[in-house]
């Protein structure tokens, strides 16, 4: 009996001194209230049937970054996914990477419906809030050292769309929107809010930056008489591009290609353009157009349309103009009278004259 034991003991130290070390993602040394969570991922989903009408919905969820959380000497951090750092810090919530791709269906009587809304908030690399006091950061690359209330979050895509088909007819709808950038630095910045990436504003007060804008939405219909399309894309600034406002108070940049350093109450806005043209494909099916409704009748030729809808000749472009040069500020007439009492002028003229005059003679009387 006792060799048995003997020998049970020395086996489970071998495993113990073999097995692998567990990974340490998490560092919270000499911190207070502080909860860290590693790359996670969840998909719940629920279904159900009630005779011939059914019904589900699912949200698959993850949480990834890249890197270890630390938050040594901190108070009140939040730390989720990894490559999170809020070392000497005070109420600090960082997030990795998101993604979730919400989605829910139902058939009555043959009868279906469906919507979806995938979204996600990336950016590349971790966040960095040391030194700082209320700082929130989502998504990647943003660093904001050395700040107080700082809000931060990398570039953001969703397109939530939603189908019907009833009673032989189809419709859907779509919407596309996202703020592009990467990298978000608002370090010795007090009172900062950064959307998208490619944002700077160090040492700085009272910030507003975001990145290019893009949005977009269609809709789709299929009829007995053929299928109509709508789409309106629309876009605020351009390409895209960095925005700057180093050292800057109560500065507001959307877009992208903004650079407003050591300066006091600007706003900036990047270039925007609406969706292009209408275009036609070269196979059968709708019309596309931009900021048009047009429709297809199913005998129609293929790619061609035969009505067209609510089509409006686009308004005269007006030119644009930088802010605050609307308007050229042009010379005052000479009107001959005094401002606000609208008394001649002439009057007040020769009164001056006669007392210059008369101060003139006592004086020499007097030196005299």
């Amino acid at each position: 009996m006792k060799t048995k034991l003997m020998l049970v003991l020395a086996t489970l130290l071998a495993a113990a001194i073999t097995a692998p070390a567990a990974l340490a993602d998490n560092s919270a040394t000499g911190s207070v209230g502080s909860v860290q969570v590693g790359n996670t991922g969840a998909n719940p989903t629920v279904d159900t049937t009630v005779g011939s009408a059914t019904a589900a919905a699912s949200a698959p969820t993850s949480v990834v970054g890249s890197g270890n959380n630390t938050a040594s000497n901190s108070v009140g951090t939040v730390q989720a996914g990894g490559g999170n750092t809020a070392n000497n810090s005070a109420g600090s919530v960082q997030v990795s990477g998101v993604t979730t791709r919400p989605a829910a269906s139902a058939t009555v009587a043959g009868n279906h419906v469906n919507a979806t809304a995938p979204t996600s908030i990336g950016g590349s690399g971790g966040n960095s809030a040391s030194n700082s006091i209320g700082c929130v950061q989502v998504g990647g690359g943003n660093s904001a050292n050395d700040s107080v209330g700082t809000i931060q979050a990398g570039s953001t895509q969703t397109s939530p769309a939603v189908g019907a088909s009833i009673a032989g007819l189809a419709v859907s709808a779509a919407l596309t929107a996202g703020i592009a950038g990467s990298g978000n630095n608002a370090s010795n910045s007090n009172g900062t809010v950064q959307l998208g990436g490619g944002n700077t504003a160090t040492g700085s007060l009272l910030t507003a930056q975001s990145g290019a804008i893009t949005v977009g939405s269609t809709a789709v219909a299929s009829t007995p008489a053929g299928q109509v399309a709508a789409s309106t894309p629309a876009n605020v600034g351009g390409q895209g591009g960095s925005n700057s406002a180093t050292d800057s108070i109560g500065t507001v940049q959307i877009g992208g290609g903004n650079s407003a350093a050591g300066s006091v109450g600007t706003v900036q806005v990047g270039s925007g353009s609406p969706g292009g043209p209408a275009s036609t494909p070269s196979g059968s099916g709708p019309t596309s157009a931009s900021r048009t409704l047009a429709a297809t009748a199913g005998s129609s030729a293929a790619g061609t349309p035969t009505t067209t809808k609510g089509a409006k000749p686009a308004p005269a472009k007006q030119p644009q103009h930088a802010l605050g040069a609307n308007k050229v500020l042009t010379a005052a007439k000479a009107a001959g009278q005094l401002p606000f009492t609208g008394l001649g002028l002439l009057l007040f003229v020769i009164l001056g004259l006669g007392l210059l005059s008369s101060g003139a003679a006592t004086r020499a009387r007097f030196s005299a």
